[in-house]
């Protein structure tokens, strides 16, 4: 009993490991995909990482549509299956278009595959195990995250169409999955009293959160590079190790967040807004890599906070397994939203306070989280308050 719940938990966790490859991981063969299709732009060859996202936020609800006609696990071999074809695909393709088809049926299964890394975790684990399953599933993919910028740079020192082999780790979880992870259970679709509920609000309140965060989140993995560049602060490998820290210090974290959790209770989330908020502030105000390094790490650190927090939220405010793999859908689907507008939305940030360059804008997502960390601390005040007089009342 206990050797099959060990292979559950692996095929499960595995899922994680190929979430995070969808767009970026890929990035270091953008040179010599340039090389090999000298006639298109530079925006152009960047489509190789930007196509996927446009496909992942919708088929995340397609995910919660199909869930409910097939099944989870169904939908996830499906998913698997297609990640594969639509990953390793592109390297394979001889014409850029076709390579970007590719590389739209990537997003496609991406979208398919990321909520049920949560979803399903909700659904085979309870208690303090699914709390843990969480935060190993964000170490996880931090793990995953790290290698692939190892392989994928080296392989694409070789040849750029080598690279796009670090979607073969999809290999193992489909194995995984098809082998161990057991068929759906039935799902239920109304209350006990056969009434329709209503809308999950505070649900959608996370999930608008959450969604935020990664506005704030995205923006390190979009700007680092560039902001060193910029500032003078290393040579040109200083990014890559910078983000190797930021990435090992996500992995690591999400092995200490349950203790954190179990301690700090209420103010988890708001542990993680202050060690992100300090991170962007030390990023906007010192000059040295040591303290930047620092700087990052706070970064990656605060996020497997988050990321477990937020889906471990999602799953005691579901009122049934069904409404459960919905919301952590649209979570899902929140995430990459926020990735993809953050650029947009500080581009607007500058042009109202009238600055910008990137110190400001670290400085302006510092400063968010500021604000997160004091809203959270009065509400906390505040619903004590609530709660006493209700009891004196009561009295």
């Amino acid at each position: 009993m206990k050797s099959s719940n060990m292979k559950l938990k692996a095929a499960v966790l595995s899922i994680s490991l190929i979430t995070i490859l969808g767009s970026t991981a890929v990035s270091p063969a953008l040179a010599g995909i340039k090389t090999a299709f000298p006639m298109y732009s530079d925006s152009m060859i960047q489509l190789v990482l930007t196509i996927p996202p446009l496909f992942i936020i919708p088929c995340c609800f397609l995910c919660n549509v199909l869930t409910a006609r097939w099944g989870k696990k169904h939908v996830l071999i499906l998913g698997v299956i297609l990640y594969l074809i639509g990953g390793i695909g592109a390297g394979a393709m001889p014409g850029f278009y076709s390579v970007l088809a590719a590389r739209a049926l990537l997003g496609v299964a991406c979208g398919l595959i990321t909520p049920l890394a949560q979803a399903l975790i909700s659904s085979h684990f309870k208690g303090e195990t699914r709390a843990k399953m969480m935060s190993y599933s964000a170490s996880a993919s931090y793990l995953m995250g790290i290698i692939a910028s190892f392989a994928v740079a080296w392989l694409a020192a070789y040849n750029w169409r080598l690279a796009f082999l670090i979607y073969l780790i999809a290999l193992i979880v489909l194995i995984l999955n098809i082998r161990y992870l057991p068929k759906d259970q039935v799902q239920e679709t109304v209350t006990g009293t056969g009434k329709r509920q209503g809308a999950n609000w505070k649900a959608y309140l996370v999930i608008g959160g959450m969604a935020l965060i990664n506005v704030a989140f995205y923006t390190f993995s979009t700007s680092i590079a560039l902001y060193l560049k910029g500032e003078a602060i290393g040579n040109d490998t200083t990014s890559g190790y910078v983000v190797s820290v930021f990435m090992a210090a996500g992995f690591f974290m999400g092995f200490a967040v349950p203790g954190i959790r179990k301690r700090a209770k209420y103010f988890t989330v708001t542990i993680a807004c202050l060690m992100m908020g300090a991170g962007y502030a030390g990023l906007a105000a010192l000059h040295t890599l040591p303290l930047i390094i620092v700087s990052a790490a706070l970064i990656g650190a605060s996020y497997s906070i988050f990321y477990s927090s937020v889906f471990l939220k999602i799953s005691r405010l579901s009122r049934s397994e069904r409404e459960n793999t919905k919301l952590v859908t649209f979570t899902t689907a929140g995430m990459f939203l926020g990735q993809t507008v953050s650029v947009y939305l500080l581009q607007a940030a500058e042009r109202i306070f009238h600055m910008s360059g990137y110190r400001f804008r670290f400085a302006f997502l510092a400063g968010g989280l500021v604000i997160a960390v004091i809203v959270a601390v009065i509400g906390y005040f505040a619903l004590n308050r609530h709660t006493e007089t209700h009891v004196a009342a009561a009295d």
